[in-house]
């Protein structure tokens, strides 16, 4: 007969501003996934979001397998020793209530939770592109920008055991406040959430979500416009990366999230932002996330299992 072990999975639940992406896996293998509106969330009574969450992860496991562990990505910032996430403006719904302890009295499995950016890294680092690296630097672009670097697979800490909010930084001289109380704040100009709003303007009758790179390559080569749109964005994402990776010195940095896909659309901009003196030239070695959309998920599940 196996035991509990060899029979068991594992679940991971990616929490984003947008969406709330749940995967059941066997040892990194995805076995299940499911990406449930965060607003639907914010619709139902705080008591009720818990078992909510709890009764969908529960609905995923295979006939005749366990649930061993549950691991969470939240956009931060994260109390990951309280088990609290603290991000009032992006995460409503979820935050400043015991959500880790109230899931593992729910799911009667141990749970643990960790910023967005480290799950998505945990996962590239394992399965995807940052496999084999010794310094590898994960940004997500996606409603926010989340930033995370693994050493050796370990996070970066700050001295008091906190993640670094590497995703607020001042990068620009505008005057733009973001809710972290910067103003010039990376996040403002290099999130997806700052293009999707950009590209209406442009493109007022597509909808971001439902067109995939090759839709809006197209686009491009018959809309100048559009075309430095990407190219303003990319210029804007590279301001922030160039400050991190001369900073935190990488062999490799991922890119993930919802605007990572469109990369090569925007790479020039970036490349450009990233030009600098003889002898202070920073890494471009910047790839594009293997597992996509499903890194977080499959990170916070690989994380539970740590």
């Amino acid at each position: 007969m196996s035991s509990r072990a060899e029979n068991g999975v594992r679940a991971g639940i990616d929490l984003g501003g947008t969406g709330v992406r749940i995967v059941v896996a066997d040892q990194g293998a995805e076995l299940a996934s499911r990406t449930l509106p965060t607003a639907l969330f914010s619709s139902i009574a705080q008591e009720d979001r818990t078992l909510e969450l709890a009764n969908a992860v529960r609905q995923m496991v295979p006939d005749g397998r366990t649930l061993l562990s549950l691991g969470i990505g939240a956009s931060g910032p994260v109390d990951s020793t309280r088990g609290v996430i603290e991000n009032t403006d992006t995460l409503p719904a979820f935050s400043h209530f015991p959500l880790v302890s109230e899931m593992s009295r729910l799911l009667e499995v141990p749970v643990v939770i960790d910023n967005d950016a480290v799950v998505a890294a945990i996962g590239e680092f394992h399965l995807g592109a940052g496999a084999g690296s010794r310094r590898m630097l994960m940004v997500t672009l996606g409603t926010g920008v989340g930033v995370s670097l693994l050493i050796d697979g370990q996070p970066f800490r700050a001295a008091n055991g906190t993640h670094p909010e590497g995703g607020h930084i001042p990068v620009f001289g505008n005057a733009i406040r973001c809710y972290c109380g910067l103003q010039g704040c990376w996040e403002s100009l290099a999130s997806r959430s700052w293009l999707q709003q950009e590209l209406l303007k442009v493109l007022p009758d597509v909808a971001y979500a439902s067109h995939d790179l090759p839709f809006f390559q197209e686009q491009c080569q018959r809309n100048p416009p559009l075309q430095a749109l990407f190219h303003r964005y990319g210029r804007y994402v590279g301001r922030g990366l160039g400050t991190l990776i001369m900073l935190y010195g990488p062999d490799v940095t991922v890119l993930s999230g919802s605007a990572a896909r469109l990369y090569p659309l925007y790479r020039q901009g970036v490349e450009e932002s990233l030009d600098r003196s003889a002898g202070f030239a920073v890494n471009r070695n910047i790839v594009q996330s293997s597992l996509g959309d499903a890194a977080g998920a499959i990170g916070a599940a690989l994380l539970a299992a740590a």
